[in-house]
């Protein structure tokens, strides 16, 4: 999801701003603002700073959102070049079976399914990671740190009580993390902010416009102008 960081120099807080354009069969306003609470509170809950040229920001997520048609959402995703508009498909199923975004990370397209229980599991926020250019972390056995960050990926190995079945071995069927357990860790939204490069009004883009509409199944949708 690609985003717009806003430097405020007077208040010291920076924010990340972006805006979710959901559509598909899936895509009704109560499920979109699941969503986008689900990412602004988790995005919220390590209470992080950054330092920004020897400054330090108070961290802050505006998230807004808002469900267009398909027919709608064609010319939007056509003339668009807001680094904050991000074009998500909700479906209840596709072609690799789970939520995933576009191309590369930072782009600020995606096609997620509702099985993945959008706005009550962590997806949507982990999701949202990748696209502000967060990848899946090296370490993959958390085993004795608690909760693990936002972006560890399924099949992360941890303490038994954050696994699927805190009764079987870690790394066995059900031994380990179960999503829900995810937290957005102050390392990660430091991480976010690697490398941008502000303006003199103090606005840095995050990631990168594709625009790539999906189908119903999840493929890229070539539509001819």
């Amino acid at each position: 999801m690609a985003a717009l960081a806003i430097r405020n120099e007077q208040s010291q807080i920076v924010t990340i701003s972006a805006k979710l354009i959901f559509y598909g069969t899936q895509a009704t306003n109560e499920l979109a603002k699941k969503i986008a609470t689900e990412i602004r509170d988790m995005y919220h809950e390590p209470k992080a700073f950054v330092n920004l040229n020897g400054t330090v920001y108070e961290v802050h997520m505006r998230i807004e959102y808002e469900v267009f048609s398909f027919e709608e959402v064609i010319p939007l995703a056509f003339k668009n070049t807001n680094f904050r508009y991000n074009f998500i498909r909700l479906e209840a199923q596709n072609h690799v079976t789970r939520s995933f975004m576009g191309f590369g990370l930072g782009d600020n397209v995606g096609h997620w399914i509702t099985s993945d229980n959008l706005g009550d599991s962590t997806t949507a926020a982990h999701e949202f990671g990748h696209a502000l250019g967060l990848d899946h972390p090296e370490r993959y056995d958390f085993r004795g740190l608690g909760n693990p960050g936002i972006m560890a990926p399924r099949g992360t190995i941890v303490d038994a009580h954050l696994q699927w079945n805190p009764a079987v071995a870690a790394g066995e069927y059900g031994g380990t993390l179960k999503p829900f357990h995810r937290r957005v860790q102050a390392y990660e939204i430091e991480a976010i902010f690697n490398n941008l490069d502000f303006d003199s009004n103090g606005y840095a883009e995050i990631g990168h416009l594709s625009n790539v509409l999906f189908t119903e199944n999840g493929d890229p949708l070539n539509i001819i102008f």
